[in-house]
């Protein structure tokens, strides 16, 4: 700006051409430093702002790693992937443009106004006149931005969750026949996110015209004053081309700033999305430190009762007492909804008890660290989750450190080393998103694997070969035998046959204990275990 003043007030009256050079070079020189400074900070300030939102992001998934499971059984997956996904791309986005552009702009608009204060008084007055009219504008489109920016980010976890939901159940929706239903059911909460975007993009695009406008009037007015003043002999010639140049340059950041407020305020309702999930008190209750080395495994149950709900009604488990010893193998059973998966979530601390206590080797589980005794535990499934990985890191999840002779060691064991040996891949088989190229039985046999190769003190068998057809349950039954040699096992059972090794039955109805025993004690007297039998021949 100076530059320009100087080439028009002095060189070109005075037909300097040395003079016109040289302020040229100059300024080409001064563009050339500005460029590399803004290159070099700006790539810095970038690699420190991606560290930032990396470590955000892992805070985030560690965050939903220790969630209750009160709160993630109540809450849509999608809606959790949207807040891990979208809203840290938009605080990102923010911090990138304040970073990158606001910044920057700030400062050469700091020094420009102090240079134009120093060419001539009037060019500081007009250009501080002009920029308190964009502050106005930006106050009154605010709160409509930011209402309409939440209803956008409501609606697309809705979305978001809905289309998880569905996607998941592509086979039951096929199965049924249920394909329009479901497209009925994404179209409706596609086309409420669709009207809340457009709703949102006219709203800003408004605000954008109205800036260009106030820019563009704002400009010439500017340029007109000056030119009044140049004929007052109160400013120069230099001092008005100066302000043509500069008034755009001050007047940008300014415009920026309202763009940028678009970006903010979708950046602030992302931040609260993310804070809401951040400063949530539904995490795990456990802060227990004691490790028990070695773990025996022994598991006592001590007048527990449990309720899913807050207000302790409807009892799933209702003053349960027993003890399970180190090394023994205990079975539940009982009808649907007895309790038998509840007790296995509290003995696992998914849950806390409501009322009771539950104590492992003789430690509360209040007072153990959960991770490390976790670590220690084994859990075979009715449907196993296979991640979408290789076979060899299915296996291995139960041990990441485990070499390639642990893995197959695990497999043989678990009969699943001759079909993933006939597989043209073999451990390398990619085994799809949950594991849907496999069949049942051989899903069932790779979750074996996994449990043998982690070697767990407690071993959980959650109705494990309820689904399978003879010759994989056979397969199956004989995998677990194995795998439960000389540990604490329990077995939720829905097929009476597959527990007649179990040391011990426990009988629940509507989550009490009302029988215990043996196979053979149970069997031979009248009684609900007897009457499960009957039902089942």
């Amino acid at each position: 700006t100076i530059i320009s003043q100087r080439i028009v007030d002095d060189s070109i009256p005075e037909k300097d051409l040395g003079g016109v050079i040289f302020y040229t070079g100059l300024s080409l020189a001064l563009l050339a430093f500005h460029f590399l400074t803004m290159y070099l900070g700006v790539r810095s300030l970038s690699g420190q702002t991606q560290e930032i939102f990396r470590k955000l992001r892992s805070r985030i998934f560690h965050k939903l790693n220790f969630m209750q499971f009160r709160f993630l059984d109540t809450i849509q997956t999608g809606r959790l992937l949207s807040k891990y996904a979208f809203d840290t791309n938009n605080i990102e986005a923010t911090v990138i443009q304040i970073v990158t552009g606001i910044i920057p702009e700030l400062l050469r608009t700091v020094l420009l106004i102090l240079t134009l204060a120093y060419i001539n008084i009037w060019l500081l007055l007009i250009v501080l006149i002009c920029i308190p009219l964009f502050a106005v504008v930006r106050v009154y489109y605010y709160r409509p931005i930011e209402d309409n920016n939440q209803a956008v980010r409501v609606a697309r976890e809705k979305m978001t969750g809905q289309a998880n939901e569905l996607i998941s159940a592509i086979k039951l929706i096929r199965g049924f026949g249920q394909e329009s239903v479901a497209k009925e059911q994404m179209n409706l909460l596609s086309d409420q996110y669709s009207e809340m975007r457009v709703s949102q993009m006219n709203l800003n695009q408004s605000l954008g015209y109205i800036m260009f406008s106030v820019v563009t009037g704002l400009s010439l007015l500017g340029v007109g004053i000056c030119g009044w003043l140049v004929i007052e002999d109160k400013m120069t010639m230099g001092a008005l081309v100066a302000l043509i140049g500069a008034l755009p340059i001050c007047l940008y950041p300014v415009n920026m700033l309202t763009q940028f407020s678009l970006q903010y305020l979708l950046g602030a309702e992302s931040y609260r999305s993310i804070k809401e999930l951040m400063d949530s008190h539904y995490v795990e209750v456990w802060t227990g430190e004691k490790l028990l080395q070695p773990m025996r495994g022994e598991i006592e149950l001590s007048d527990v009762s449990f309720s899913y709900g807050d207000e302790g009604d409807d009892l799933a488990i209702e003053q349960l007492t027993t003890t399970i010893q180190a090394g023994e193998h205990v079975a539940f059973v009982g009808p649907s909804g007895s309790g038998k998966s509840t007790i296995v979530s509290l003995i696992l601390g998914f849950y806390a008890p409501s009322k009771g206590e539950i104590r492992i080797d003789g430690v509360s589980q209040s007072e153990l660290a959960i991770k490390a005794f976790r670590q220690d535990c084994a859990i075979v499934m009715q449907d196993n989750l296979l991640l979408s990985g290789t076979l060899m890191d299915n296996i291995r999840f139960g041990k990441p450190t485990a070499s390639e002779a642990e893995v197959r060691q695990a497999a043989s064991h678990a009969n699943a080393l001759e079909f993933i040996e006939a597989l043209p891949d073999g451990f390398d088989t990619k085994v799809g998103e949950r594991g849907v190229s496999l069949s049942g039985g051989q899903r069932q046999r790779v979750a074996i694997a996994r449990a043998l190769l982690r070697n767990p003190k407690i071993l959980i068998l959650d109705e494990a070969t309820s689904a399978l057809d003879y010759e994989s349950e056979k397969s199956v039954q004989e995998a677990i035998d194995y795998l439960a040699k000389g540990r604490t096992t329990i077995t939720i059972a829905h097929r009476l046959s597959t527990i007649r090794s179990a040391n011990r039955i426990l009988v629940l109805k509507q989550g009490k204990l009302i029988d215990q025993g043996s196979w053979t004690e149970l069997s031979e007297q009248e009684g609900a275990f007897k009457e499960l039998l009957d039902a089942h021949r």
